[in-house]
């Protein structure tokens, strides 16, 4: 079952916070690495997002995105991941999860 998380369109310099865990659901050790969101919205051709993440602890697997002006800013549902790319090389995909974006009040 996919994770749904949910924002409001034109909400911007808010922070979408993630933990990694591998399959026991254990945190995932990401200190010295590079991650990357990715964001399409669905019907979509081109990534609505495709940019650096910033690491809050390494060790408990803690990470997140800052929203910027323009994205997420359409409403509908969006394919999501993050591509972790760690200190010796290997590069592991964490997705499984949905940004809801919703319609401002009034809709």
């Amino acid at each position: 079952m996919s994770t749904l998380i949910k924002t409001v369109e034109g909400d911007v310099n808010y922070d979408l916070n993630f933990t990694l865990q591998d399959s026991a659901g254990a945190a995932v050790d990401i200190t010295g690495s590079t991650l990357k969101l990715k964001t399409q919205r669905i019907g979509a051709a081109a990534l609505d997002i495709d940019a650096a993440m910033a690491i809050v602890s390494g060790t408990a697997g803690t990470c997140k995105y800052t929203v910027a002006s323009g994205q997420l800013a359409t409403a509908g549902d969006y394919y999501a991941e993050i591509e972790v790319t760690f200190a010796g090389g290997k590069i592991v995909t964490y997705g499984d999860f949905v940004v809801r974006v919703l319609k401002q009040l009034p809709r």
